[in-house]
């Protein structure tokens, strides 16, 4: 996909990844409109920039984004579903909002978005991009419901792009531990698992692939060669999620004390 002079909406845009894809996105040429729920965070001034406060958990406001983003740049080009938190726990009972928050963040509203834009644009081409995770992969400890919605979204992704028309793509992001926010909004004290990247590494990466229209977009050449190598030899995984295993242990009796 040819950046320059496309429109773009993206979603948690105030911080972290989805800041620095913002960035490359203006530095690239883009037009671009961007939300989130503390959108006053965003200190960026530039006429190719239109910025909402938005809740991308309520259907509403997505449709409501979507009518913003069609409004100022007159189409959408390149859809960036970047929203997301997780909870860093041992789940403590039945708690359907509890579970349905972050379903709702993580996964739902990717899919709305997803089928929106398919909508809007019928055959003609288009990106669509996905924010997952490397435990939508590799799933740790705490992380069993942050882990189960990026694995659907890996899982729809994966199906999905058979509906798609040809120069329509559907590409999902995998990142691992970045130097963030999100750790600390995860869980007070939670130990950030690794190896890490610092988020304008991980923008760099997902502008570059975009650009060539790789689906399954790996920051971390690392985590990428692990992956592919831990499918012959499983071990490898199961060393590194018995590391993480005893650091979740020791945060949990922490908590305890």
């Amino acid at each position: 996909m040819i950046l320059d002079g496309k429109n773009v909406a993206i979603t948690g845009a105030s911080s972290g990844i989805g800041l620095e894809i913002l960035k490359l996105l203006l530095e690239n040429g883009c037009r671009v409109a961007a939300c989130a729920r503390h959108i006053e965070n965003i200190d960026i001034k530039d006429d190719h920039l239109f910025l909402k406060k938005c809740d991308v958990s309520k259907k509403e406001e997505i449709d409501s984004f979507f009518e913003f983003a069609e409004e100022k740049l007159g189409g959408i080009d390149l859809y960036i579903s970047n929203a997301g938190f997780a909870y860093y726990e041992k789940i403590g009972g039945p708690d359907w909002e509890h579970a349905e928050a972050i379903m709702d963040t993580n996964f739902i509203s990717a899919v709305y978005a997803a089928e929106k834009m398919k909508q809007t644009h019928g055959t003609k081409p288009y990106n669509f991009v996905v924010t997952a995770s490397a435990m939508g992969l590799l799933s740790l400890p705490g992380y069993a419901l942050y882990s189960g919605t990026k694995a659907a979204v890996r899982g729809f992704a994966d199906a999905y792009r058979h509906e798609l028309e040809r120069g329509q793509h559907f590409q999902v992001v995998y990142p691992v531990a970045t130097k963030t926010e999100f750790f600390k909004r995860a869980g007070n004290g939670t130990p950030v698992p690794w190896p890490t990247q610092d988020a304008a590494t991980v923008a760099k990466r997902v502008i570059k692939d975009i650009r060539k229209d790789i689906n399954h977009i790996f920051p971390s050449t690392m985590f990428r060669i692990t992956n592919a190598v831990s499918r012959v030899f499983p071990f490898v995984f199961k060393i590194y999620v018995d590391i993480n295993n005893k650091a979740f242990r020791k945060w949990l009796n922490g908590k305890a004390a």
